[in-house]
């Protein structure tokens, strides 16, 4: 979708009879990135690598407009901040020299052609990618029971102690204080591994003679759910990505940075691929990638 839309720019700008201006040329095909997570930096590492790898050799005439900018718009001012320090400086080392704009400030306003920062500033966009995250639901907001910073308050076998027979997990849900727990991060490996769990509490219920309402109060759930972080990865375009094995922020474990850790990226993502005939589809994708580059042709 996205190299649709810039295979469509290109082929426009390539035409003199648009009569687009040279003002209009830099806004269509600026590309801003609002959040530094990792979503907004491998996105903005593979735009970036897009450019330098297919648009220069293909489209040399919009070389000079294209650009990409970052803005990390989070008040802890600055991307990837759950990453290894080390990480981090890497990573924005190699999107500068991969000619990503860095930009830090918060998002005032969002118009239809600029995005307007809190400290007045004006950045015109031909494309805008918003990837700061997600925020607590209406649905969740208007429901009349305890929260946890904003997201359904539950106990440390997921369930909703103001609620009987109700269980709650992933981006909506989050651990009251009276359990001793921190709120989880807003994360896919979070949200999987507490469905896995919560599958095999209510199967241990049903096979125990539940079923019916009000039916856990009296049965043994066994242990709590406990989440162990696994690390984070990003990939930062140029064949580069980051691997971060520490469980948190302050604890201490592996981190590694360049094309190792993009082999690692990689073999993980096979692994979460379902079947073998989609494994195969992906590896020779990326091969013919490699040798021929992006199918960029617009038929």
């Amino acid at each position: 979708m996205i190299r649709t839309i810039y295979v469509d720019f290109f082929s426009l700008l390539v035409m003199d009879e648009a009569g687009v201006s040279e003002e209009e040329k830099r806004r269509l095909l600026h590309c801003v990135v609002v959040g530094g997570g990792p979503t907004g930096v491998e996105f903005s590492g593979e735009v970036s690598d897009f450019i330098l790898k297919d648009v220069h050799q293909r489209y040399a005439h919009v070389k000079d407009y294209i650009h990409v900018t970052l803005i990390e718009a989070s008040l802890a001012n600055e991307i990837l901040s759950s990453f290894d320090d080390r990480l981090r400086v890497y990573a924005t080392k190699q999107l500068t020299k991969s000619g990503v704009r860095l930009v830090r400030g918060l998002v005032q306003d969002v118009q239809p052609e600029k995005i307007i920062l809190s400290d007045g500033t004006n950045v015109p966009y031909g494309l805008l990618v918003w990837s700061t995250g997600v925020g607590p639901s209406p649905f969740v907001n208007s429901l009349d029971i305890p929260k946890a910073k904003g997201r359904i308050g539950i106990d440390e076998w997921l369930r909703v102690p103001s609620v009987q027979d109700v269980y709650s997990i992933g981006d909506c849900s989050g651990f009251l204080e009276s359990t001793g727990r921190q709120v989880l991060p807003a994360l896919a490996q979070v949200a999987e591994r507490q469905g896995k769990y919560l599958a095999s509490l209510l199967n241990k219920v049903g096979k125990e003679g539940g079923g019916h309402a009000n039916c856990a109060q009296n049965i043994n759930l066994g242990d709590p759910f406990v989440y162990k972080h696994l690390g984070s990865m990003a990939t930062i375009g140029r064949y580069k990505a980051l691997v971060d094995l520490r469980e948190s922020k302050e604890a201490k474990g592996v981190s590694l940075a360049g094309f190792t850790s993009f082999f690692v990226w990689r073999s993980a993502y096979l692994t979460r691929v379902v079947s073998w005939k989609n494994k195969i589809y992906v590896l020779i994708n990326w091969l013919t990638t490699l040798v021929f580059g992006r199918d960029i042709s617009r038929i």
